[in-house]
């Protein structure tokens, strides 16, 4: 499997990603691709995973321009091999248990078996999604061996999402192209492949608490939500051996919350939040209006 990592000034984040996939695949090539990072720590960070794992800043060996997740996606996707999986992180994530090759060919195995297979998430399910009863309907489908969400709305992660595996030869043979937006992209997906499967034992998190990005600009409202939440690194403990076995010999098959199998080093509010503003409508609305502001004036 090939692993790459989308990264932008975040680079406490990143080191501990990175650390984390050494550490947990070892034996997965992992490439990380950087969106022009100018913070020093993170310069930092990438110049010391030059020596180890390729690095990519701004531009890729298939020529195009980088700018933006998606596009950095699609970059990554042209540079993807056919004979291999492909796994997209992000540096606000890491792999929270071994994956060992078991793990990879079961993967590999479904793609072969489930032609309709587009996307399978590495990720567990965060407890904010089961909120609301709309969206608490995940179905675990035996025969698949993946589970699959059926909320009421056509939601972003039904059919995709950011954080992703995937065969580049399935995709390629469909002629697929990753779209600027993650709405774009769950609609197209839904038009092409079944629902986005979910690993029944996941091995990949995003960190609860982290800062974030809006267009590579923080608003006033976007570092007010940061300093509220009190956001940092919290990493996410490594699971043992003992609890990835209790997980995968579960009866019955028990949903992979996040929060119900993971821990981290440091107390943080439950269920974990991921975004500055989640939960805060009048935060996310002067965001809204200091970024039309700031584009009225560029």
């Amino acid at each position: 499997m090939h692993i790459f990592v989308f990264s932008y000034n975040r680079g406490a984040q990143l080191e501990n990603c990175i650390r984390s996939i050494e550490a947990c695949a070892p034996q997965c090539r992992l490439t990380i691709i950087d969106d022009g990072s100018d913070d020093p720590a993170t310069r930092a960070v990438l110049q010391g995973a030059a020596e180890r794992h390729q690095v990519i800043d701004r531009s890729a060996e298939s020529g195009h321009k980088l700018g933006g997740l998606y596009a950095n996606m699609q970059a990554a996707y042209e540079m993807a091999s056919d004979d291999e999986l492909m796994c997209f992180l992000q540096d606000d994530t890491q792999m929270v248990r071994d994956l060992g090759q078991a793990d990879i060919d079961a993967l590999r195995a479904s793609f072969a078996e489930q032609p309709d297979l587009g996307f399978v998430s590495p990720a567990f399910v965060r407890g904010i999604s089961l909120r609301k009863k709309a969206d608490r309907d995940f179905r675990f489908d035996a025969e698949r061996n993946f589970w699959f969400w059926y909320p009421r709305k056509r939601s972003t992660g039904t059919w995709f999402s950011a954080l992703l595996i995937a065969d580049p030869k399935r995709l390629r043979e469909h002629n697929w192209q990753f779209a600027v937006g993650e709405s774009v992209n769950n609609r197209h997906a839904a038009k092409i492949f079944c629902r986005m499967a979910r690993m029944r034992v996941p091995f990949a998190m995003w960190l609860p608490n982290g800062g974030a990005y809006r267009g590579k600009q923080k608003s006033f409202a976007l570092r007010f939500g940061e300093w509220v939440r009190n956001c940092g690194l919290y990493p996410l403990q490594v699971m043992s051996a003992e609890e990835v076995d209790s997980l995968a010999q579960s009866s019955p098959v028990r949903l992979p919350v996040a929060e119900e199998f993971l821990k981290t080093d440091k107390k943080v509010k439950q269920p974990w939040a991921y975004d500055p503003m989640q939960g805060a409508g009048w935060l996310k609305l002067l965001d809204r209006i200091e970024r039309k502001v700031r584009k009225i004036f560029a």
